[in-house]
């Protein structure tokens, strides 16, 4: 792809989506960004409202007829389609006693399930050079206790992710996910003060990660994940502490 890109960015007033807008409204791309959340979607467009590269489209994306016509929609109004965006997510937690199975449905949906449907959604409007890109976690190779929902719908997402790209590479098209943990918000500093910093990662670099797949410079990668995930690390008693001199986290 050579120019400006054109993509759909579902679920865009979620927490990352206004560093991810930034990052690709910068470099030109021109966007249709979706959510269920009007009042957000408003202000997003107000911000970008100079560019004249950034619209919105109040829809539910999780459902097929929801995404289909937002793919539909931004190919119209910008002339044609080159990737998707998705943001769409949601985080649960609770021991596996206490969950119930509607629980556990509820975000395979949104984690999982929401990206098939957008994917399918957009799939017909691409062509050579296309980019998909989409959201995991650690967790999902290293799931932890009272989080197995969310660990087995980012992990059902990633080998979904992973098979997927085998078939769309044969297009010239991209599919590629970023891994992250927890996303430094104000709102995440308000509702965890005490939260150690080193757990999370800036918005911005999330978005950064987002432009490099979206762009020229991942031409080579199909079905790859890349970790945006800071200082974050997986501890073991075996481990011990740091080795002498090394410190904390900075």
């Amino acid at each position: 792809m050579t120019g400006p890109r054109t993509f759909l960015v579902t679920g865009a007033t979620g927490r990352l989506g206004e560093a991810t807008v930034r990052c690709l409204a910068e470099r030109g791309d021109r966007l249709l960004l979706t959510g269920r959340n009007r009042a957000r979607l408003a202000e997003m467009a107000a911000t970008h409202v100079r560019s004249g590269t950034v619209r919105t489209l109040e829809v539910d994306a999780t459902r097929p007829d929801g995404a289909q016509h937002a793919a539909a929609e931004a190919a119209r109004r910008f002339g044609g389609l080159d990737g998707l965006v998705h943001l769409v997510g949601a985080f649960s937690v609770g021991p596996v006693m206490l969950t119930d199975a509607a629980a556990y449905e509820d975000v395979m949906r949104a984690n999982f399930l929401s990206a098939v449907v957008a994917t399918q959604a957009v799939l017909p409007h691409l062509t050579e050079g296309g980019r998909l890109v989409y959201f995991g976690s650690p967790l999902a190779g290293e799931p932890l206790a009272a989080m197995s929902s969310y660990a087995a719908s980012k992990a059902a997402l990633e080998s979904w992710m992973r098979s997927m790209s085998h078939e769309v590479k044969q297009r010239g098209i991209h599919a590629n996910m970023v891994s992250l943990t927890l996303v430094e918000t104000p709102e995440v500093r308000k509702e965890m003060p005490h939260l150690d910093p080193s757990l999370t990662v800036e918005a911005e670099l999330v978005g950064r990660a987002v432009r490099f797949l979206t762009g020229p410079e991942s031409d080579g990668m199909y079905g790859s994940v890349v970790p945006v995930v800071g200082r974050f690390g997986f501890s073991s008693a075996l481990a011990g502490g740091p080795p002498p001199g090394a410190g904390g986290p900075r």
